[in-house]
């Protein structure tokens, strides 16, 4: 089991007693704290969602039956709509912190899996010469977008597949090393988000209909490329 399928278990059974999983998480001290911070959210939504019920809550609703609606009108509306207040409040904030939990999941999974993809096709580092401007046109045209400047020296640029779903895959040479760029379709991320790994670093761009994810080694400078990149490509749909 890699640390991608790893993390999909944690995400979709985080208590697994499968073999695999269980030496993964022995072996590799960075997938064993994802899967600690998985069930220890799990835990939390679940203790912020769990309403303990009154033991005398019956008696209760049979009392105000009994009652009627005129006890009910004595009550003060203040009342009401401060426990509205207070239970609005305490859903948004369970759902908020759902939500910023998806995203840096989501954020994750893309960092593990293009890795996981950029290392699982050494033709693409190792292939020499440079592909004709024209390649990385119609890759990109296949996903929405016009390349309106050149982005060059391109090595090659191909239609791959990544979790069995179509992504564009474009290598070009930085000026230290190769720098990858991906475009996978899927979750726009809402602003752009550096990423590091223990020998890549790179950036998430949301562009389109997903997001653009570039990679070097450690040591390119990607400042001067992601800016070239942005100003080269735009978005169709």
């Amino acid at each position: 089991m890699n640390c991608l399928e790893f993390r999909r278990t944690s995400l979709s059974e985080p208590n697994t007693a499968s073999q695999a999983f269980l030496v993964h998480r022995a072996a590799c001290p960075d997938c064993a704290r994802f899967a600690e911070s998985v069930r220890s959210f799990d835990q939390k939504l679940l203790d912020a969602m769990r309403i303990p019920v009154p033991d005398n809550l019956m008696t209760r609703i049979k009392l105000r039956h009994v009652v009627g609606e005129e006890q009910v009108r004595r009550v003060r509306p203040w009342k009401w709509a401060l426990a509205a207040s207070i239970f609005v409040s305490a859903a948004l904030s369970v759902l908020f912190g759902y939500q910023m939990y998806s995203t840096n999941q989501y954020i994750e999974t893309l960092r593990v899996a293009a890795i996981d993809h950029v290392n699982s096709e050494p033709q693409f580092l190792s292939v020499r010469g440079n592909a004709p401007e024209d390649k990385f046109r119609r890759v990109m045209a296949a996903f929405g977008a016009s390349v309106v400047r050149e982005m060059e020296p391109i090595r090659d640029a191909e239609v791959c597949a990544m979790n069995k779903k179509p992504i564009a895959h474009s290598v070009f040479d930085g000026e230290k090393s190769v720098v990858t760029v991906l475009y996978v379709i899927g979750e726009r991320l809402r602003q752009e988000i550096s990423i590091d790994g223990d020998r890549y670093h790179g950036w998430l761009i949301p562009a389109g209909q997903g997001n653009l994810v570039v990679l070097a080694t450690r040591g390119e400078p990607l400042a001067p490329f992601v800016d070239k990149l942005k100003q080269s490509v735009r978005w169709d749909i």
